[in-house]
Formats: C-alpha cells, sequence, structure tokens
C-alpha cells in the first residue's frame, strides 16, 4: 500500500474525539464460543467451523509462520465452560488454540501444516437442522503467499480502530487543516496499517527492501469497443495499447515501480473493471490513456481529465446505493453511516487533490514533448475515474481525427518520446512524495 493511501487514516484521527461523543459503537450482547470444529470437503479443501449462540463478532489475520497461521479475533464474546482451550485439526489444520486476550475478547489461532488460502467466509444463522449460529471458514490449497492475500478487508467498531499507529499532533491539524482547504500540506506520513505492527526507522538501512509504488496503465477501449477511428483506418482502441504498452516499458525500466497494465491485448473491459483492477493492486497512481476525435478535423493536442465535481458526487451516491465503502483496504461501512460518509468524503477530497497534482505534473512534462490543447487539465464525470482512494487521470494523448495527431499516435518513436515524458511525470509525482528515491535504492536502480 503506497504512501499516499495511509493519509486518511491522519484524517480519521482528526475526528475520533467527535465519535466518542456522538456515540458510534454501541456494545452489543456477548455471544458464546461453544466449539471450534474441522472437515475435509475436498483433497484440497478444509472447513473451519466456530459455532456459537449468537452472531460472532470477528476479523481475520494471518502471518506465514511455518506453513502458515490463521489468526481469528473475536470481541464481545465469552467461552463456553466446556470449550476446549487447544485441540487437533483435519485438512490443512494442524491444530488450534484459545486464547482469552481481555473483557470479552477472545483469539483463536489455527496453525497449518499445508499451505493454503481463505476460499470464503460463511457466517450462518439457526436453521431448522442446526440450532447454533455458526462462522465457516472454507481453506484451499495454495502458496503460502497467497493466504495474507485472501485475507477480507479490515472491520472495525468504531473509528480508533482505524488508527493502527500513533501521529504526532502537529500530523493530526496538517490533516485536519485539508479538509477545509485543498491547497493545505498533505498530513506528515504515518505508520501503514500493516497486518503486523512495524515500526519503521527514520531512515532505513541501504539495502532494505522498499516496496515499489504499484501504476496501473489503463488502454482505453478494447474488443468490440474500439473508441474512435482515424481518417486513415486507426482506430483508438489499437493505439492506445501501443501507447500504454511503452509507458509501461518506460516504467519498468528506471526499475522503480510495479507496472500493471489493465489489458494487454485486444480485449474489452467495463469501466468498472479497470477501477476495480487499480483497486485491488492497491495503486499508487491509475492512468487511463485514449485519443480524442472531433469533427472540426483541425483542432489537435492532447489533455488531461481528473474528476469533475459531478463525478465525484456520482461516486459518493453509488457507494450509498451499494453499500461499498471499503476505503483503502478498510471496511468503513463497519463505523456506522455518518462515519462512512464521512470517511468517504474525505478519502475523495484527498484522491482529488492528488490527481490534481499529478495532472499537473503531467502537463508540464508534456509540454513541448506533443501539442497540447488550451486550458489542457479540464474536468469530466468519467466513470473509469470513480475510485475513491486512487489517484486518477485520464490522458487524451491526440486528436485521431487530425492527420498529423494520427500519424503522431502511429509513430513509435512519438509513442516512445510522449510516454517517456509521462513516465518522467510519474517520477516527479512520486519524488514529491519521498518514495521513489527509496524504492530506487532498494532496486538498485539509477536515476533517469
Amino acid at each position: 500500500m503506497s504512501d499516499y493511501h495511509l493519509k486518511i487514516k491522519a484524517l480519521a484521527r482528526a475526528f475520533a474525539g467527535c465519535l466518542a461523543i456522538w456515540g458510534v459503537a454501541t456494545a452489543a450482547s456477548a455471544a458464546e464460543l461453544t466449539g471450534v470444529r474441522f472437515g475435509i470437503t475436498s483433497p484440497t479443501q478444509t472447513r473451519i467451523v466456530l459455532d456459537s449462540n449468537g452472531l460472532l463478532d470477528y476479523s481475520l489475520d494471518a502471518d506465514a509462520a511455518g506453513s502458515g497461521r490463521l489468526i481469528v479475533s473475536l470481541s464481545n464474546v465469552e467461552l463456553a465452560p466446556d470449550l476446549a482451550a487447544s485441540g487437533r485439526g483435519r485438512g490443512h489444520a494442524a491444530g488450534y488454540a484459545v486464547s482469552v486476550t481481555g473483557a470479552r475478547a477472545a483469539v483463536i489461532t489455527v496453525d497449518l501444516k499445508k499451505s493454503a488460502k481463505i476460499a470464503q467466509i460463511l457466517p450462518l444463522a439457526p436453521s431448522a437442522a442446526n440450532a447454533r449460529h455458526r462462522l465457516v471458514i472454507d481453506l484451499a490449497s495454495a502458496p503460502l503467499s497467497e493466504l495474507t492475500a485472501s485475507l477480507p478487508p479490515r472491520k472495525f467498531d468504531s473509528i480508533t480502530d482505524v488508527i493502527a499507529s500513533v501521529s504526532k499532533p502537529e500530523d493530526t491539524a496538517q490533516a485536519a487543516g485539508s479538509v477545509t482547504s485543498p491547497t493545505a500540506s498533505p498530513a506528515a506520513s504515518i505508520e501503514p496499517p500493516t497486518r503486523k505492527p512495524v515500526v519503521e526507522p527514520a531512515t532505513r538501512p541501504v539495502g532494505q527492501e522498499e516496496k515499489k509504488p504499484v501504476i496501473v496503465v489503463d488502454a482505453g477501449h478494447g474488443g468490440s469497443d474500439p473508441g474512435a477511428a482515424g481518417s486513415n483506418g486507426s482506430k483508438e482502441s489499437d493505439l492506445t495499447l501501443k501507447a500504454a504498452l511503452a509507458l509501461a516499458d518506460a516504467l519498468r525500466e528506471t526499475g522503480r515501480y510495479d507496472v500493471v497494465l489493465t489489458r494487454s491485448s485486444d480485449i474489452r473491459l467495463a469501466h468498472e473493471e479497470r477501477s476495480r483492477i487499480a483497486r485491488e493492486a492497491n495503486a499508487g497512481l491509475f492512468i487511463s490513456l485514449h485519443a480524442d476525435a472531433i469533427a472540426d478535423r483541425k483542432v489537435r493536442g492532447g489533455s488531461v481529465y481528473t474528476l469533475s465535481d459531478e463525478g465525484t458526487a456520482r461516486s459518493a451516491r453509488e457507494a450509498r446505493e451499494s453499500g461499498d465503502y471499503i476505503l483503502f483496504d478498510l471496511d468503513v461501512a463497519q463505523a456506522g453511516p455518518e462515519v462512512s460518509g464521512i470517511l468517504y468524503t474525505l478519502a475523495q477530497r484527498r484522491t482529488s487533490n492528488e490527481s490534481d497534482k499529478f495532472a499537473e505534473l503531467l502537463i508540464d512534462g508534456l509540454a513541448g514533448v506533443t501539442p497540447l490543447l488550451n486550458n489542457t487539465h479540464r474536468r469530466g464525470n468519467f466513470k473509469v475515474l470513480l475510485a475513491p482512494d486512487v489517484p486518477a487521470v485520464l490522458l487524451e494523448l491526440a486528436f485521431v481525427s487530425n492527420a498529423r495527431d494520427e500519424a503522431n499516435l502511429n509513430s513509435p518513436a512519438w509513442r516512445r518520446k510522449t510516454m517517456t515524458a509521462a513516465a518522467t511525470a510519474i517520477d516527479a509525482y512520486f519524488q514529491q512524495k519521498g518514495i521513489v528515491r527509496q524504492a530506487n535504492n532498494a532496486a538498485g536502480g539509477s536515476p533517469r
């Protein structure tokens, strides 16, 4: 997860005191955990069942000890007097242990003897056949690396649970200031919400691995949606794919980024799928490439779009209607409707500010390299830009309806020059955030 993704944590901290007054979290009647069972559903799948007399309030974690370890944290829970403190497992599970961690809190640790991932989680209500509540966790054979990747988004009961580490008072002041002023300085970096608490040193030792920023490059259109057509028969979908591949090459050559392409062939993707790819990759930046067209064939030049206010409102409306309030791998809906709406708005505002910053750097980088329209930075209600937690721009490379622009779009030399300029702008964006230099040291690369 990028340093940018952590900023919302500082913003959330600014509201922690208010939430105590609002009483967002309410105590629930404790459920009683009555049993821990295992079953083998197939040669490659194991089922874990937690029995209780009420709905379990749980969260899942994992680590890579041995063949893997699954950790189920329970709150608002009591342990049945006859519940075994430990026991043997079956299938992928070697065994389990139950420990009390506080008042109405317990942890179940399941040690694995064969590596696996979480295939599904099913909270089951009582039925005619079974009077108990059951929390079912299905495991499936997979490499050890997939265990933590398969964890569900984190849940929390109150906003303070979002804060995994303590930021300095000045961090909170900066964060609160950014809510009211779009030009306020970004909140200072705070500890990432890693699954296990990690204290980062002020200066990393040389050679220590640093996670690279993820850049998602989206080639617009594709498949049955070719997009705009040029006077010489060029298809926008082909031109954007060639440009996306060129940008990916330029970024990979630096050794500073992990690059994800939404498509690498002529296939059609829904706008929502493109956005989903970026969010699931924890992208630090999303750039969608397009080629414009207009009836006036004399018009030429590129432009950069960020999300309009209308698009921002649309994103919030869709989140409310769908109940999808997952931000930066956190399910903020668990904090209640008032708080989730606040956090969603804060995330959108922060993302919008970051998108605007990159848009300006991109325009500066492209100026003098390729023709640009007047008022180059524009705003639009584009579906592909709706993610509330990924800075994103849509780059209209040129007008395929203009003969000279079409020739440029088909030129490998122009693509290489223009996409190298875009990669340099991406460097500038992450250098401002103090990320590129660290990643470069880890990769052993050199500045462009």
